[in-house]
């Protein structure tokens, strides 16, 4: 089959001008079977695609296509007529300690150009919850536990510099999406029980969590949801390489140590890569989630448009889940202060628009959150609101002198309507263990509770 037809009148109407080498851009909508696509409008590895090239021939190709971009390169007719273009497949990396070479390591039309300025949110339908939230918790708490153990067994593999088995870590960011996609305050509820001598393993896996949250917020396919939650999975496996008296220590590190902790992205990307089959893109997060806007991260002090989409965000996550969780050197911040920190980054060490749309995506007081409310009762955030943040669901626990009694589920967002005094507003945010209540030994039932979507 050709890749167009010969007969110049049945050429697109939409097709616009050759861009260089015999390229033709065409919009999504006008693509036709037998085309050859040789670019896209955003990198390669962004999309599910495992060639850099092919020729439409069935529709779900289209339908991809229609997904993930606006408008393709295509093959002109006269070179597509000339000689078929061979398939060629994805590269890995370059070697990306050259400095000719500073810059993400995904592929892109115009290789050495900012990467282009475009809407963080998705032209998909927004997720909806399938689920209500306290259904979902069973499944969710198996796939936590599942993946859990099997971010352990990666580590391990690590620290050995034995290969890492990508398949099974896809696996579980597939248990997660799938979870999140039902409903996602079960998931993200257990991100928040935590643990400081199991903190890397659990980071690990909460990035992945919070990460998915936060593509589904910004309407993210679900193949996009899975890249990114295995990005936030494998992003920090090169510290199995750090030495365990800096990995741990308590109390500031030495310059030298410092230098040694910062070689972990490094690591990563060389665990990855000799992995073999680990997507560019985890490879990539794993060795530029540190770099930041202003130029003065690490390791190569990349600026904004050298740090591709998915490294930009897994910094974002990443920066948030360990500062709300007890490390070895310092202590868990709230939800709230965590958000403060993001704020006051954004822009120097964090993408200013992504920063933003994470605080509103995750909100001052996500699911897990242990709460005291202006009337003195304790409880437990079970579900945020897209709409209301800040006026989530909450169990009660606790009366207004600290006094167990029988749970109860109450609408902070009917507080807007009067409808619950002001004094059911939220307090302040506590500690996990807090007037006795332990987020890990708190079941959440079965029965009542709204269908919550974040």
């Amino acid at each position: 089959m050709e890749d167009q037809p010969k007969d110049s009148a049945t050429k697109s109407s939409h097709e616009q001008n050759t861009s260089k080498g015999g390229l033709v851009r065409i919009e999504v909508g006008s693509l036709q079977m037998g085309m050859y696509v040789a670019e896209l409008d955003r990198p390669w590895l962004e999309t599910p695609f495992l060639m850099q090239g092919f020729e439409l021939n069935n529709k779900s190709q289209v339908k991809t296509l229609e997904e993930y971009c606006q408008h393709v390169y295509i093959r002109s007719q006269f070179l597509a007529a000339k000689k078929k273009p061979q398939h060629t497949p994805r590269k890995l990396a370059p070697n990306l300690f050259k400095k000719p070479e500073k810059g993400t390591m995904l592929h892109r039309p115009g290789q050495g150009q900012p990467l282009k300025k475009k809407s963080i949110v998705r032209s998909l339908p927004a997720h909806e919850a399938t689920l209500p939230v306290r259904k979902e918790h069973a499944a969710a708490a198996q796939a936590y536990s599942k993946g859990k153990s099997t971010i352990k067994k990666i580590l391990h593999s690590a620290q050995f510099g034995q290969m890492l088995d990508t398949q099974v870590a896809e696996e579980v960011v597939s248990g997660c999406v799938k979870s999140m996609l039902r409903n996602p305050d079960a998931m993200i509820w257990m991100s928040k029980i935590k643990h400081e001598s199991e903190y890397t393993a659990e980071h690990c896996l909460n990035v992945c969590i919070l990460a998915i949250a936060f593509g589904r917020h910004l309407n993210f396919g679900e193949a996009e949801l899975q890249l990114l939650g295995l990005c936030g999975l494998l992003h920090d496996v090169g510290k199995m390489r750090t030495p365990k008296e800096i990995l741990n220590k308590r109390g500031m590190l030495s310059d030298e140590e410092y230098l040694t902790m910062k070689q972990h992205t490094a690591e990563g990307y060389k665990l990855l890569k000799k992995e073999g089959s680990a997507p560019n893109i985890a490879i990539d997060v794993a060795l530029n989630h540190h770099e930041r806007p202003d130029g003065k991260g690490y390791p190569r002090g990349l600026k904004e448009g050298q740090i591709s989409e998915f490294a930009r965000v897994i910094a974002i996550v990443d920066a948030y889940d360990a500062i709300t969780s007890d490390r070895c050197y310092s202590k868990a911040v709230s939800p709230v202060d965590a958000q403060k920190e993001i704020y006051q980054g954004r822009g120097k060490q964090f993408d200013e628009e992504y920063a933003l749309a994470f605080m509103q995506a995750i909100g001052p007081y996500p699911p897990g959150t242990i709460v005291e409310l202006h009337n003195g009762m304790v409880g437990i955030v079970l579900a945020g609101r897209r709409k209301f943040r800040h006026l989530p669901t909450i169990i009660i626990l606790r009366d207004s002198n600290k006094e167990i009694v029988d749970e109860q589920t109450v609408d902070l967002y009917l507080t807007d309507s009067e409808e619950l005094t002001r004094d059911y507003l939220i307090r302040r945010p506590l500690p996990d263990g807090s007037f006795g209540v332990k987020l890990e030994d708190y079941k959440v039932q079965c029965s009542g509770g709204p269908l919550e979507s974040a």
